[in-house]
């Protein structure tokens, strides 16, 4: 077998060019990514936004839904004894 190792050597340092600019872009994404989130907590100390109230007043049920809730056992129950 006749081995090409300049076709190997080529390939070794495209190989290695292409890890090298993946790692390149993988750091400078960490950092930018860190940045942002510098300025974006910098930005929500200067003008936070209101916080929406979780909590919220349980309605009773009004008589509409008691009335659809009987039609709907009503109906359940004709269902079963046919």
């Amino acid at each position: 077998m006749n081995f090409n190792l300049a076709a190997l050597e080529d390939g070794t340092i495209v190989l290695l060019v292409g890890f090298f600019i993946v790692f390149m872009f993988l750091c400078i994404m960490i950092v930018t990514m860190n940045i942002s989130q510098k300025v974006i907590e910098y930005i929500n100390k200067l003008c936070p936004l209101a916080a929406k109230e979780l909590t919220q007043e349980k309605k009773a049920p009004s008589g509409a839904d008691e009335e659809v809730a009987v039609a709907l056992a009503a109906a359940i129950l004709k269902q079963n004894h046919q």
